[in-house]
């Protein structure tokens, strides 16, 4: 197995750590019906709980030392982009994550393995946004979205 460098590793886990700032976030997502509240409290947690693990899971490998200082960078990283979040609709932010992932998934830059603690976030989601691509002006907004997203962390050196 090749190793990774830091700028990988920190690649690889911006994706669940901007998804888990989302989830995490109170009221980001609220089922329609509130007789479905603690259901939905509890796939929220079990979603943060796999985006979380998916985040960690470049860094498994590291001494605490070094895996503490690219957690730091990583989230210094985040909260850049999630600082922009505070005006935006949660459901419009979850499509342009989703889409920025599906970026990074189609090029392969990110591999969503079978089983894997980000492969079963994805399959959580999904059905939890899926509503969000009915609404087609939505949709192309987050798309675009999307890639502003990639073109600022390009700009920053990430995904090159």
């Amino acid at each position: 197995m090749p190793i990774l460098t830091d700028r990988q590793r920190i690649e690889l886990a911006i994706p669940a750590y901007l998804l888990y700032a989302l989830a995490a976030a109170p009221g980001t997502f609220t089922p329609a019906d509130p007789a479905l509240a603690a259901k939905a409290k509890a796939d929220i947690e079990a979603l943060c709980t796999n985006l979380r693990t998916a985040c960690l899971e470049p860094l498994a490998d590291l001494a605490p030392k070094k895996r503490d200082a690219i957690v730091r960078r990583l989230q210094r990283v985040s909260s850049e982009v999630v600082a922009d979040w505070r005006t935006q609709p949660a459901l419009s932010l979850t499509l342009t994550l989703w889409y920025f992932l599906k970026d990074l998934t189609d090029r392969e830059v990110l591999i969503l393995w079978e089983g894997s603690a980000m492969e079963r976030a994805t399959r959580q989601l999904l059905p939890m946004f899926a509503y969000g691509f009915d609404e087609e002006q939505g949709d192309g907004r987050a798309q675009l979205q999307a890639g502003e997203l990639l073109m600022r962390l390009q700009a920053d050196g990430w995904y090159r």
